[in-house]
């Protein structure tokens, strides 16, 4: 329930005819627990930055041990400033507790009390917190109040012994393990990074240009979690939902990873533009899966002098990047199959050495050493058969053989075996040619052509 509602006079507990009696503009949405939960995997995510000690408390509290990380945040204060701010410009309201044990760290949260006095025993900073508020049965915290017992003061005035008879063992263990007596290990959320945000909207949306302003506000939110993380990706999903329609997904493919949310829109508009089978939205959600590390390029320390690099080029990121954006473009306009790289492969095969490479996947081969012997730029598909002379190929004329041969007998393990010699050939009319006779029958061939 936001603030609006609770301004006119609606509170929980009211049912939908009192809501709607107060106000006929009331919206009512179905809780979703679910959604929920998925949220606060979110924001577990999300507060990761600040120390790798989180852990999800249903239906509504994350726990982070932050005592490893108060000098990095230069102190309690400052941190939870930092939480604040972070978690309101996600849009979302966010009540610190801070004590020394989990549980009473959730209790002074739910409470809405401030942090514990420093040095204070956690039993003495819960004393003036209502019994209400602790994490047990319903029927436990009734009979607490039938006994007169209405603060945790009171409650912790009494012998451990007799609320074991009284209440079990349960019950005094989550005392124990509220006041530090016992330890309370928790489970930490995985550090393997995920993201997954989505905004739901009050009324349909019915001309898919207008979501390009939550479409701005979650790449955004990809945006900040990837810098914290210190990570960029290279692909993610958009999944557009309503409840009257099957879900349409489509996915963004960069050709360098990256964190860049205005770039990601711009391919996500491009993506969205073809998107005609898609009537009413509801909801719209951005999901990223394929995270990596940022590559930190350095510049020539030495440009301008005799000790520049050796190939005299000053590389420029400038530059790069806006290839890199071209071929983002290209890639959103026509798909990811339509955009790739070339790279050697690891194969003698001249029709096998090299090999198409997805520029995402960047799966580019690295010989241990570089080929002494020349290889033409263009390779015919087809080899073409050479006429013979007295023994000497031609081709339009006599044919000198200039370098050979270079044997390549290869492949018979893959029943594509190739057995021949290749010689580097010049034409009368000064031309370069790749020729190869086959080992076989002892014929000639064209194979490729120098430029």
């Amino acid at each position: 329930m936001n603030h609006q509602s609770q301004g006119i006079g609606i509170r929980i507990g009211s049912n939908m005819n009192t809501a709607y009696t107060i106000s006929e503009d009331v919206v009512s949405f179905e809780r979703e627990k679910d959604k929920e939960l998925e949220k606060l995997t979110h924001l577990a995510q999300w507060a990761y930055q600040f120390t790798p000690n989180v852990s999800i408390k249903p239906p509504h509290s994350l726990l982070l041990d932050v005592s490893g990380c108060l000098k990095l945040f230069k102190g309690i204060d400052n941190l939870k400033k930092l939480i604040r701010e972070g978690l309101d410009s996600l849009g979302f309201e966010v009540v610190v507790g801070v004590n020394g044990t989990p549980l009473a760290a959730l209790l002074f949260a739910e409470a809405g009390l401030p942090e514990a006095p420093v040095r204070s025993k956690i039993a003495q900073s819960l004393a003036p917190v209502p019994v209400h508020y602790l994490r047990v049965e319903e029927n436990i915290k009734d009979t607490l109040h039938q006994m007169g017992i209405s603060h945790c003061k009171q409650l912790f005035e009494l012998p451990m012994d007799g609320l074991n008879r009284r209440f079990g063992v349960f019950f005094t263990d989550y005392l124990q393990r509220l006041t530090g007596q016992k330890p309370d290990p928790q489970q930490y959320i995985d550090s393997t990074p995920r993201f997954r945000s989505d905004i739901t909207f009050l009324a349909d949306v019915t001309n898919l240009e207008s979501l390009a302003f939550p479409l701005k506000r979650l790449l955004s939110e990809l945006q900040a979690f990837l810098i914290k993380r210190q990570l960029m990706t290279s692909q993610f999903t958009i999944k557009l939902s309503h409840r009257g329609h099957p879900p349409r997904e489509f996915s963004v493919f960069l050709a360098n990873p990256d964190n860049d949310a205005q770039m990601f829109l711009m391919l996500s508009q491009l993506q969205l533009e073809k998107v005609n089978d898609m009537p009413e939205v509801d909801n719209i959600s951005i999901a990223a899966r394929n995270f990596f590390e940022p590559e930190t390029n350095s510049g020539d320390l030495f440009h301008g002098t005799r000790f520049k690099q050796k190939d005299g080029r000053m590389h420029s990121k400038a530059e790069e990047a806006k290839s890199v954006r071209l071929v983002n473009m290209m890639t959103a306009r026509l798909g990811p199959q339509a955009c790739f790289g070339l790279s050697l492969a690891n194969d003698h095969r001249p029709e096998r050495a090299w090999k198409p490479v997805r520029l995402a996947a960047k799966d580019y081969w690295q010989g241990q050493a570089k080929d002494s012997n020349a290889r033409p730029l263009y390779l015919l598909p087809t080899p073409k058969t050479l006429s013979i002379e007295a023994g000497i190929p031609c081709m339009s004329g006599k044919l000198e053989l200039l370098q050979g041969p270079e044997r390549i007998d290869f492949g018979w393990w893959d029943n594509d075996a190739i057995a021949r010699d290749y010689y580097i050939a010049k034409h009368q009319t000064g031309s370069l040619y790749w020729i190869y006779q086959h080992l076989d029958n002892s014929r000639w061939y064209l194979h490729g052509i120098f430029s």
